[in-house]
């Protein structure tokens, strides 16, 4: 009994001493914030590994085993894109870093190791309150509504001096008739639109009073 205790105890620190324990190492450069070390945490998949920021920027997650890992950087007040790390167990622990793509993932863009996350300017939580300007005037509908009438009782009559004489008459025809209240007979239309003779008018005269009375 003794002999397998000690047996499983010996396998089990074979195991623990033939598996490699790894570091991830990187800087980061934010510009603007003092003292933004002691607010920033560096988290290997989601909070499975963490790591801290010293003095220069600079920082190390120990203890990583192979494997797969999206490193990001937590900042309150900093939005910092994630890298994928990758740790292999067959090439002596050869480290790859890429970028994170959630559209797709199969896209590889690889980027420098040891990590470098630079920021520059913080990240707007909250949209700016629009202001008002002169040009938002002119972007109503309702100015197009107002111009276009006063453009054509400006326009349209010096454009209309402007054209010939035929098309002159016509217009002035067409506003006399627009103008005059007496409309002209139906029947008489359509004759003239269908091309037909126009039928003429009996006129009614008064005669001479023929069965009238004589002189006396």
């Amino acid at each position: 009994m003794l002999y397998f205790l000690y047996a499983l105890a010996l396998f089990c620190l074979e195991q623990v001493a033939g598996e490699a324990l790894y570091e991830i190492r990187g800087q980061i450069v934010i510009n603007g914030d003092p003292g933004w070390q002691s607010r920033t945490v560096i988290s290997a998949n989601f909070g499975e590994y963490l790591g801290y920021a010293q003095q220069n920027g600079s920082f190390v997650i120990p203890n990583i085993k192979p494997g797969s890992y999206i490193v990001e950087v937590l900042h309150p007040n900093f939005m910092i894109a994630p890298v994928r790390v990758e740790i292999s167990s067959k090439s002596s622990g050869r480290i790859r870093a890429r970028k994170v793509d959630y559209i797709q993932p199969n896209e590889v863009v690889l980027v420098k190791y040891p990590l470098l996350f630079r920021v520059g300017e913080k990240t707007n939580f909250f949209e700016k309150r629009e202001t008002w300007h002169i040009t938002d005037i002119l972007k109503s509908p309702m100015v197009p509504m107002l111009v276009l009438p006063v453009f054509f009782m400006l326009v349209l009559p010096k454009l209309k001096d402007m054209q010939d004489p035929d098309t002159k008459k016509e217009i002035e025809d067409a506003s006399k008739m627009m103008q005059n209240p007496q409309m002209p007979d139906m029947s008489d239309m359509l004759t003239s639109l269908f091309g037909g003779t126009k039928k003429p008018k009996k006129s009614i005269t008064s005669g001479s009073g023929g069965g009238g009375r004589g002189r006396r």
